[in-house]
């Protein structure tokens, strides 16, 4: 019984060290990719997310976004305009009329008396002014102000309907030159196979030297369409890469 539970746990053992190898080589085979045989859809982030993400990174989003606080500033200020011809004047006045008098008492006996009298006066002014019409054209400031803040909202939906068409545009593209660059591949290879038959016939004399001139000359075309396949791919796969603003972590390995 112990030898079979210490074979048991040595098989365990081999299976347990078996599929960390496995899930290492699978973790490591993940950032590998070769158009030639895998599918770059499953490799990049889905259509909806690499809209979010150019939109995110777009130059011009940010600055229609701009646009839009310095117009909702302009609201603030067209709604504190009335305020510019608003003038408010205070003064204030004193009169000083004082001194004395002679006044006669007793009429009977006429007596001559001093009086003080103080006749001074005081006179506080405040007065408003407001130009009618800055004040009945403040509501035409305010929406024109509002406006022309929709009209950057406006905007901004063009701008992002111009990313999203870029973004589609481009991740077809790019779908279109995986699968031209399979064909061409294909076809290199059906050639080069193509080629080495051909010269192998020519030497048995089985084959003229014009039709193995004519084989050479497409042999050649083969190669050339792959390399501008291969070349049109990656271009495609960069400039959304660039457009996106992030990277796929994708090695393009094509031998």
């Amino acid at each position: 019984m112990k030898g079979i539970r210490i074979k048991i746990i040595g098989l365990l053992f081999v299976c347990l060290t078996t599929t960390i190898f496995l899930a290492g080589q699978t973790k490591d085979t993940l950032f590998v990719f070769n158009p030639i045989v895998d599918d770059i859809t499953l490799r990049i982030p889905p259509l909806d997310d690499l809209i979010d993400s150019a939109i995110v990174h777009s130059p011009s989003v940010a600055f229609v976004d701009a646009e839009i606080y310095i117009r909702k500033y302009g609201i603030r200020s067209a709604r504190r305009d009335v305020m510019q011809n608003f003038y408010l004047d205070a003064g204030m006045g004193l009169d000083y009329l004082n001194g004395y008098t002679n006044s006669q008492a007793n009429v009977g006996n006429p007596t001559e008396v001093l009086t003080w009298q103080d006749n001074s006066a005081y006179a506080l002014g405040i007065s408003i002014r407001m130009p009618l019409d800055d004040l009945m054209d403040r509501r035409n400031r305010i929406k024109s102000a509002t406006k022309y803040m929709e009209q950057a909202f406006s905007e901004r939906e063009i701008q992002i309907k111009i990313i999203r068409r870029q973004i589609i545009e481009q991740y077809n593209r790019l779908i279109i030159n995986q699968k031209i660059l399979k064909i061409a591949n294909d076809n290199q290879i059906f050639m080069s196979l193509q080629m080495a038959l051909a010269e192998r016939e020519f030497l048995n004399g089985q084959l003229s030297l014009y039709e193995l001139a004519r084989l050479n000359e497409m042999n050649r075309k083969a190669v050339t369409d792959f390399e501008q396949s291969r070349n049109e791919f990656y271009n495609a796969y960069m400039i959304l890469q660039e457009i996106v603003g992030i990277k796929f972590n994708v090695i393009n390995n094509i031998e």
